[in-house]
């Protein structure tokens, strides 16, 4: 007992399960890539556990054998040999351990280092709630921050040997093709997913337009798509619409009932019949939605983060738009250096949450005073550095959104969108084109080869 009759407890920890880890490598080297994605010699509790599994990364990286020979050698080479019971305890190891639970005892080894993980930070976040100078709402970001990086065993921060990175790769790689998983996330549009392939983890995306121009809808649509053929948990930010609004929204185009008359109520019986079962079918839909305006990156982060304990599986972030965040930076009297600010922490939150983030962005006016007004990259606006954080950028445009009304006609076509890819850090630019259902705020593709690629329909 301490002094204050508090009772003194070890940290948890697992004597049996890390001696099984490393007594299985030693009988079976090729164990090692299995466990080596999950495991850093600090989720070993014992520090001559600890020594011993460098001491087999090391050796594997050098592409040296693992066995009680080049251990043992390695280990005496640094003076740790007797640190950690002699060449008897490596060999007490080796002789002793059955592999055929190998996983389970990996995954006891994480689980009890993730619970030491959870002690140090409550720890430190209790230090920091003392403070004089606490500042709550950066001390809740970090407390998220820290949470989610313990669920997911990430090791943020650290230098990482380009070998464990390829190795770890590797397995990725044999995991997605064992398990036929798309690497990439598909937007739901098959000529747009041919084009960039695809939404990465931890690219920023930018798609761009005039205000009118319909690119709320194609985020929207994406989300849909997204979430219902793929069933991918995805985040909105609506900092323009009510939530009321953006599902308003979601209905027209699933259940394609005009928007207007949506809007309003004025459906026939026929329609609310099919809205009812439209919605029903939607409910189940993993579309979550923030409508809180003046929002900042920080805050945006924390809350996805607060989201993922609940969809670890979060594969998509959308922000409409960027131009009506806040700023988390405390200069104010520079709006370039504002959005600046903003485009660079929404691609480090991208990378921070390992998930593919579509900012929508409004464009300034000079692509209306050029005769040919299709958008170029110096159009974005308030700041270049959008550009520079983009890994992709997406210009909407539509002919007849600058259309006079006495050119309207049966010649003119109403359905057609591009979207231009003005920006593609992974692949090549273009052009795609749409269809455009301004009745059910629906994009579809046009693309005649891609027709046998595009999702089923709604």
């Amino acid at each position: 007992m301490s002094a204050d009759g508090a009772s003194i407890r070890r940290e948890p920890s697992s004597l049996d399960a890390e001696q099984a880890v490393l007594g299985s490598v030693l009988m079976e080297p090729n164990s090692l890539h299995k466990c080596i994605s999950s495991l850093n010699p600090e989720d070993f509790y014992y520090p001559n556990h600890r020594y011993i599994f460098e001491s087999y990364v090391a050796l594997a990286d050098e592409g040296a054998p693992i066995d009680l020979v080049s251990v043992s050698s390695y280990l005496s080479d640094r003076d740790l040999l007797d640190k950690v019971g002699g060449l008897a305890r490596l060999a007490e190891l080796s002789s002793s351990i059955r592999i055929h639970n190998f996983d389970y005892y990996v995954e006891i080894v994480l689980k009890k280092s993730r619970l030491r993980q959870l002690i140090r930070s409550f720890k430190e976040l209790q230090a920091l709630c003392y403070s004089e100078d606490a500042e709550v709402d950066a001390i809740i970001n970090l407390a998220a921050k820290w949470l989610q990086d313990v669920r997911e065993g990430s090791g943020a921060g650290d230098f990482a040997h380009i070998g464990k990175v390829i190795l770890r790769r590797i397995n990725e790689l044999m995991e997605l093709s064992k398990n036929k998983q798309r690497p990439l996330q598909e937007t739901g549009f098959a000529s747009l997913d041919h084009k960039i392939g695809g939404l990465r983890k931890g690219a920023l995306m930018i798609l761009a337009a005039r205000p009118g121009m319909g690119k709320s809808a194609l985020a929207f649509n994406i989300a849909q798509r997204v979430a219902s053929i793929y069933e991918v948990p995805t985040a909105i930010f609506s900092l323009e619409m009510s939530s009321e609004e953006v599902s308003t929204r979601f209905l027209s185009t699933y259940a394609t009932i005009n928007s207007s008359q949506l809007s309003s109520g004025e459906l026939s019986e026929a329609e609310w019949t099919k809205l009812s079962d439209k919605a029903v079918e939607f409910f189940p839909t993993p579309i979550y939605i923030n409508d809180r305006s003046g929002v900042g990156p920080l805050e945006m982060m924390a809350r996805c983060r607060e989201l993922k304990l609940s969809e670890p599986n979060l594969g998509l972030v959308i922000v409409d738009y960027l131009q009506l965040m806040s700023s988390d930076s405390r200069r104010t009297d520079n709006r370039q250096q504002e959005i600046s600010d903003i485009s660079r922490n929404l691609k480090i939150m991208a990378r921070e949450l390992n998930v593919p983030v579509i900012a929508l962005s409004q464009l300034s006016r000079a692509c209306e005073g050029r005769s040919n007004k299709r958008p170029m990259l110096s159009d974005l606006r308030d700041s270049g550095a959008i550009e520079q954080d983009a890994d992709v950028v997406l210009f909407l445009y539509r002919d007849d959104y600058y259309e006079m009304p006495e050119e309207s006609g049966p010649a003119r076509d109403h359905s057609q969108a591009e979207l231009i890819i003005a920006k593609n850090r992974h692949g090549a630019t273009g052009t795609v084109y749409l269809g455009w259902k301004p009745e059910y705020t629906l994009f579809y593709d046009l693309d005649p080869r891609m027709q046998n690629m595009e999702p089923p329909p709604f």
